[in-house]
């Protein structure tokens, strides 16, 4: 009687002692690991600043699609307005982020997920099928001094698709675009 009562003993404490492993590993994280470069576009002369996400004195700059980890010198916060190190304190107060349930972000299924919105939105999955909806940056073109809207294509933030205008006019197609004119002809009305 001593022994199956010893024996129980020992299977409630393996149980209890194995599910509070596995409530312990069972934690959010998110499904896309390291720095965020899903932000960076692969346009190399643009310009992007991202705050960090954990601590204020340290940012990423973007640099050929990739996120570079810096910091601010000691006493200074990053200022996402204006890309520079400063030192207001009250940088360090952030917005909580929008958390919502994706359903194919469950497990990972998805690194991310349209949100069906604005092309520069999109949600950034966790493991137990939640979401952070996140935005896509603005970044500067240095080349003109104007800033770009990047939108989330194909799992990274990048410049948009230039808007083109195609024209036919009989059998020629006359293809007009922000940076080039090109002429195609139509074999197949020849």
């Amino acid at each position: 009687m001593d022994c199956r009562m010893w024996y129980s003993i020992v299977v409630l404490l393996l149980v209890t002692g194995s599910l509070g492993l596995y409530s312990a590993n069972n934690e959010r994280c998110t499904c896309v690991p390291g720095p965020p470069d899903y932000l960076c576009p692969t346009a190399p002369l643009l310009q992007v600043y991202l705050p960090h996400e954990l601590y204020c004195t340290r940012y990423y700059k973007c640099t050929d699609g990739r996120a570079i980890e810096f910091q601010c010198p000691y006493g200074l916060y990053f200022d996402t307005q204006n890309n520079t190190c400063t030192c207001d304190f009250k940088l360090c107060y952030r917005q909580d982020p929008c958390i919502v349930f994706v359903d194919s972000c469950r497990c990972c299924q998805q690194k991310f997920e349209n949100t069906g919105l604005a092309p520069e939105n999109f949600y950034l999955c966790y493991n137990d099928g939640y979401a952070v909806a996140t935005t896509c940056p603005v970044a500067l073109d240095p080349c003109t001094g104007s800033q770009v809207q990047l939108q989330f294509v194909n799992h990274k933030c990048e410049v948009p698709p230039p808007s083109t205008q195609a024209i036919y006019l009989g059998m020629t197609f006359y293809i007009t675009h922000k940076y080039f004119k090109e002429v195609y002809n139509d074999p197949k009305i020849q």
